[in-house]
Order: structure tokens, then C-alpha cells, then sequence
């Protein structure tokens, strides 16, 4: 991945000197931004035999994923005209591709959702795809929306909390002390690039060990 971190430096100051010409949207400058400062980040904790942990290194997978897809994003929004020998160089865009993107569909698959609670004051939340046994999310789907409310089930989304979108399976909830013994209800969708939303999951739910 060492190669992968040059590349990632490389394209993102490169698209952002060049950004009225690649036609790159204030969105995505933002997410470029973010993303190669959540990637260098975990990139690092990762690779230092001190901070070297299973979650370091998830984290650092979730934050590559993420930079590779709005890169993916931004290169579809370059016009093909515009590209030069040095663009498709720099940017590894080989000559007569097509940069157009295509939109991903509106999710209509309902994510399955499982809880483990054997950890104390965690819930690990693991989903697949109703669509895809074993899958983590379909083609697509950006990632896994989840909402939760701790005590009574909740009847509507207004009864819900939003409480993270996890572009990889599973999620990891933790609670504080005071909440050990509550029960915690959650309901999961998937949600695509465009921000499109799909269906809701069957509600799960866990006790919070104490």
C-alpha cells in the first residue's frame, strides 16, 4: 500500500490544482479533502507497530475505499475532451476510456442484520444483503445506514436515532456504564452514492451487557 499512499497524495493535489478544468464539484473538493486526511491518518496508526490493532487496520481499509470511490466519482465527472497525455498519466486514465460514470440504481434490497453482544457495553452489528447470502452490501450501495432508539421498540423513523453509515460490515456500538441492561432496538437500510436510500431492515435488537 505504500505505492497506493504515493498515488492517492499525488492525484488529489493534482485534481485539485486542475479542478475548474476537471470540473470537480464543491462536494467532492470537500470529500477529497477529508478522505486523504482520514486516509493518511489511518494509514500511519496502521503501519506503526505501537498502534497496529485489528481496528487500526479497518479503519485504514474504510478510509482507502472511500477515497478510491470519490476518486471514481470525480473521474467520471471529467469531461473526456478535456483529458491531455499528462492527465491519463498522473491519473492512470488510460487513452479512449470512458470516464462517464454510471449512475448507481436507488437500492431495493433490505439489509439482514445480526447483533453480537458478548462484549460488555458493546454491540457489534454484522449485515449482508437479503438479495446476496454472505455479501456485505450489493453493487452500488455505498453503504449500511444505521438507527437506533434504546428502550421501547420504535413504531416510526421519528422514534429512531441516526447513529452511523458503515461502508463495511460490521459496526461496532458502544455504550456508556448507565446504559448497561437497556434494551437497544436498530433498523438498517442501505444507502448508495448518489445518496439514495433503499428499504428498511426487520428491526433486531439486543440487551447492553454490563
Amino acid at each position: 500500500e505504500g505505492e497506493l499512499d504515493v498515488y492517492f497524495v499525488t492525484v488529489v493535489a493534482y485534481v485539485l490544482l486542475h479542478e475548474k478544468r476537471f470540473n470537480l464539484s464543491a462536494e467532492n473538493k470537500q470529500k477529497l479533502n477529508d478522505f486523504l486526511a482520514a486516509w493518511k491518518s489511518t494509514y500511519k496508526l496502521a503501519n506503526d507497530p505501537s498502534t497496529r490493532t485489528s481496528i487500526a487496520i479497518d479503519n485504514k481499509d474504510d478510509a482507502k475505499d472511500a477515497l478510491i470511490e470519490v476518486l471514481s466519482d470525480v473521474y467520471g465527472d471529467i469531461p473526456e475532451s478535456v483529458l491531455n497525455n499528462q492527465d491519463r498519466a498522473t491519473l492512470r486514465i488510460k487513452a479512449g476510456s470512458d470516464t462517464t460514470r454510471t449512475p448507481a440504481p436507488k437500492p431495493t434490497t433490505k439489509p439482514i442484520g445480526t447483533i453480537d453482544h458478548s462484549k460488555r457495553l458493546e454491540h457489534t452489528i454484522h449485515f449482508m444483503d437479503s438479495d446476496k447470502s454472505g455479501s456485505g452490501k450489493p453493487d452500488g450501495v455505498h453503504g449500511c445506514e444505521l438507527w437506533y432508539k434504546i428502550g421501547e421498540a420504535p413504531t416510526t423513523i421519528d422514534d429512531l436515532r441516526y447513529l452511523a453509515t458503515d461502508t463495511k460490515t460490521p459496526y461496532v456500538h458502544q455504550f456508556k456504564l448507565e446504559d448497561a441492561g437497556k434494551i437497544v432496538w436498530y433498523w438498517l437500510r442501505w444507502i448508495n452514492t448518489r445518496g439514495e436510500v433503499g428499504p428498511w431492515s426487520e428491526p433486531i435488537s439486543a440487551t447492553i451487557p454490563g
